[in-house]
């Protein structure tokens, strides 16, 4: 945690409690704030504090907004690189004012495949996440929000994170890849809403997701 990171927060939850006085908040720094409407918004500062803390420029401000605990709104903002990706339901993913689409790959042999730090796959995750490290085209080490914004234009086949995730690292994932037609979802193919938390795995066609989750089911087993 930075002093950056309290001061976005506190000043997006005074804009967002002024302009939405009944929506819920939950936060990364300041915790939950329940509202008495449907909607809820779900805030990350800066997501990859380690690297904002170390001067490199992949990290991101996430925002997500969830209807009943479904992210229907997600925002990856990439500050230093003056970039946004923007998704909302039923309205596509936008890209820089652009609309965006996933590669649709439906071949894991041939796939390009984000993977997180390897030591946020513990325990049974880690099977599946060296079933996985072992297939594709191309592999790339980052598994922060930037890797599921290249995800959705088409940059990135798979984006794989282990068991070191909140709601608020994940929610605002969700509509940016599934209103460019990628899937997103936990390891055993569970929806993903406020309440998840641990590992994740996005995939460019669910066809594609399909066959990552078999793969990673047999890793988690043993196979």
């Amino acid at each position: 945690m930075t002093e950056a990171d309290l001061s976005i927060e506190a000043t997006w939850r005074e804009r967002i409690q002024r302009q939405f006085p009944t929506h819920g908040i939950l936060g990364e720094e300041y915790g939950s704030d329940t509202g008495a409407s449907a909607f809820t918004w779900v805030l990350d500062p800066i997501d990859g504090t380690r690297q904002f803390g170390t001067g490199l420029l992949n990290f991101a401000s996430l925002i997500s907004v969830c209807r009943d605990g479904g992210p229907i709104v997600g925002i990856i903002d990439l500050p230093l690189l003056s970039a946004r990706y923007v998704a909302a339901e039923g309205r596509g993913t936008i890209f820089d004012g652009r609309p965006v689409r996933s590669s649709g790959q439906r071949k894991i042999q041939t796939a390009k495949i984000s993977l997180a730090n390897p030591e946020s796959f513990t325990g049974d995750v880690a099977h599946g996440y060296e079933r996985l490290r072992s297939s594709g085209s191309l592999k790339v080490f980052d598994g922060g929000a930037p890797a599921y914004g290249s995800l959705s234009r088409g940059l990135i086949d798979v984006c794989l994170n282990g068991t070191d995730l909140d709601a608020y690292d994940i929610c605002a994932l969700c509509p940016v890849v599934t209103e460019a037609g990628g899937v997103i979802s936990d390891w055993t193919g569970h929806p993903l809403t406020m309440a998840a938390s641990g590992a994740i795995v996005a995939s460019a066609s669910p066809k594609l997701h399909a066959i990552v989750l078999e793969m990673l089911g047999d890793g988690v087993n043993g196979r």
